[in-house]
């Protein structure tokens, strides 16, 4: 008998989906337009090398638009699920969710256009919708972290993580301001690395690790066979997170490199047991798996890379590319060939529906979608480390040919799954 997948118990609520398909939506547009506004970029030496205003509107676009848009509508469904806590304050995180996307596009405008203004406004209304989200979230959160049990630890860890958010957040609201008000200078100094850091590793890194610990059962069909390599590598890079961040603000060389050290040793835990569960799977559908190998071995450059730039190699705009678009974007992508594929089978179908997204989902499509992407990254990578506009170009071109045919397939999904059942 066939079995219910994971990821299908209340997906729906009173009629409304647990995860909202319009800011999954809104986020999926985010990431087609990321890879233009990159192709645009490529004809601007000073923006590959990340010294414009232009480079810091992408980058802005891909973290917050693409990435946290799909990070904070899946955790609607994420934290009461993985806490078995009763939901709290739905109706003021999704408004939040709402006022946070709009404030999202002013910002990315206000960077584009180099308006102080509107890049001021933006982050106001980003950091509103943002606080009435993480209050709902804190909300459903800490009726169950005080409790004793696993459910407590994973509220306590997510608490953890939205902290790091909202730390992130504060410090690129204060700098927001500092633009606004007093001009570019004033804003420079430790703060851009230690928002980047905190938003970067402690935020979306963390949660990745966190969140993909109990997925990947349902996507694999397999989970780790050794528990405390997560516990281990989520501890570790935790404190390096404090660490990098406190020895950036201090400008402390020992404090930067040990946390680098404790960054390295927890992303390389936490890869390897990816890899390994993968390369083992026992499920058939492969394409989100490739999704997720890929990814973990995107993190490993993006930490080898990361540690050259800091220690003074011209690799800091690669970095960043790899981190987000490699590493967490591989990430997303996997996860929505299965997760977003069933949101839309339940959405069609109903609440009882058991299909698998493999039975929804062209096969040709999916492996198309992944080899595009990881060519786009790679190109990426080059290009950026070589300082080629062209080779950019190129990159970005794949990208979108690889978004693209993620929307023509999960068309084909959407397709199927309304189609009348076929009577025997």
């Amino acid at each position: 008998m066939l079995q219910r997948p994971a990821f299908d118990s209340g997906l729906k609520t009173k009629g409304r989906p647990w995860i909202p398909p319009s800011t999954l939506l809104i986020a999926q547009m985010a990431h087609g337009a990321a890879w233009a506004m990159l192709y645009a970029l490529a004809t601007d030496d000073g923006a590959l090398a990340g010294q414009s205003m232009r480079s810091l509107a992408w980058v802005h676009l891909v973290a917050l638009g693409w990435l946290t848009m799909v990070a904070l509508s899946v955790l609607l469904f994420v934290i009461p699920q993985f806490t078995e806590a009763r939901r709290r304050g739905q109706s003021l995180a999704r408004s939040g969710l709402g006022a946070y996307a709009v404030g999202t596009f002013a910002l990315v405008a206000g960077f584009s256009s180099n308006d102080f203004r509107v890049l001021a406004l933006g982050a106001g209304t980003l950091a509103i919708g943002l606080g009435a989200y993480l209050a709902a979230a804190a909300m459903t959160l800490l009726a169950v972290a005080r409790e004793p049990g696993s459910e407590a630890a994973i509220a306590r860890a997510l608490l953890a993580v939205l902290a790091f958010l909202c730390v992130a957040v504060l410090i690129g609201v204060a700098m927001a301001g500092s633009l606004g008000r007093f001009g570019r200078a004033s804003a420079l100094g430790a703060s851009p690395t230690v928002h980047a850091t905190v938003a970067g590793i402690g935020w979306l890194t963390l949660l990745i690790m966190g969140v993909s610990a109990r997925t990947l059962g349902p996507i694999a069909g397999a989970k780790s066979a050794d528990r405390r390599r997560h516990i281990i590598s989520g501890a570790l890079v935790s404190v390096a997170t404090i660490v990098l961040a406190a020895g950036m603000w201090a400008h402390s060389l020992f404090a930067t490199r040990a946390g680098e050290a404790l960054a390295c040793a927890g992303v390389a835990l936490y890869a390897v047991d990816l890899l390994t569960v993968v390369m083992r799977a026992p499920e058939p559908h492969r394409p989100p798996q490739a999704f997720l190998a890929a990814a973990a071995l995107w993190l490993i450059i993006a930490a080898l890379l990361g540690v050259g730039a800091s220690a003074g190699k011209p690799w800091s705009s690669a970095f960043v590319f790899v981190g987000l678009v490699g590493w967490m974007g591989q990430m997303v992508n996997g996860h929505l060939h299965h997760i977003g594929v069933r949101l839309m089978a339940t959405m069609a179908r109903g609440d009882d529906d058991e299909t698998l997204p493999a039975a929804l989902l062209s096969p040709h499509a999916s492996w198309l979608c992944w080899g595009l992407f990881q060519a786009a990254v790679a190109l990426g990578v080059v290009g950026l480390l070589l300082a080629s506009p062209l080779t950019v170009r190129v990159a970005a071109s794949f990208g979108a040919c690889g978004w693209l045919t993620m929307v023509a397939n999960a068309c084909i999904a959407w397709r199927r799954a309304t189609e009348p059942p076929v009577l025997a």
